[in-house]
């Protein structure tokens, strides 16, 4: 897993953040975590995958304007190549929102048995909401997960990545078999595609073909064989059987 890049960033804001910056933070820590690009036109399209309950604007225009804003609060910088990285504080509130959007995952689906495919939208309902002592409370009371149901780890939780190391399924080989570490959550239709097809964390498939001059990978599990689109298995991550 790729980490998160900081830097340090003045000391200034109090108070709490409101729920666009937290937005935006997540947004953020989650692109650079699976080591995907953090330009604003990037971070457009990831935000428009998120809730439209979440009232984001995203057209590039307000993103950058919103990202210009977290500068001058000292809570983002930009690189040289105009990406987009996070300073220390704000990746310390980052980590924080991350971490209360993956425990109330694991706490609609484990305790309150919402379906799959719906846990990451009511994540995002309820991670404004969880207050510290709540958040330490749904911990034990789950017994300290260290994913989300998705296989995103949960900052702070003690996550150890896989032995072997994971990679993504876009670079798997053929003929190999592999267990899935982690799926994307942020897209229904997508997430609702994963579950069907059972292809979550724990499931094993094997390699059928990766034909990058058509586009698509095949792979096959207990189930089925089935095929996605490279930018599909780019996302998601698995790790060698042994």
């Amino acid at each position: 897993m790729v980490g998160i890049r900081s830097t340090k960033a003045p000391v200034g804001q109090t108070g709490r953040i409101t729920e666009t910056t937290e937005n935006y933070l997540s947004s953020i820590y989650k692109l650079i975590e699976e080591g995907l690009r953090t330009s604003p036109a990037q971070i457009a399209e990831y935000i428009k995958l998120l809730p439209k309950a979440e009232g984001l604007g995203t057209s590039l225009s307000s993103v950058v304007a919103m990202l210009r804003r977290l500068q001058k609060e000292g809570l983002v910088n930009f690189t040289s190549t105009k990406e987009t990285e996070l300073t220390e504080k704000g990746n310390s509130l980052a980590e924080d929102i991350v971490r209360r959007h993956r425990l109330a995952e694991c706490m609609v689906v484990s305790l309150l048995g919402v379906e799959l495919h719906l846990a990451c939208v009511e994540g995002h309902r309820l991670e404004h909401a969880i207050t510290p002592n709540l958040q330490r409370k749904i911990q034990t009371v789950l017994g300290n997960p260290t994913t989300c149901p998705f296989g995103g780890p949960i900052p702070g939780s003690g996550y150890r990545p896989p032995v072997n190391g994971s990679m993504a399924l876009a670079l798997g080989s053929v003929g190999l078999d592999y267990v899935v570490e982690r799926v994307p959550e942020e897209d229904p239709a997508l997430l609702q595609f994963l579950v069907d097809r059972k292809i979550l964390p724990g499931a094993k498939l094997n390699i059928v073909d990766a034909g990058r001059y058509r586009g698509v990978l095949v792979f096959s599990t207990n189930n089925e064989e089935i095929a996605i689109g490279f930018k599909v298995a780019e996302r998601i991550l698995i790790s060698l059987i042994s």
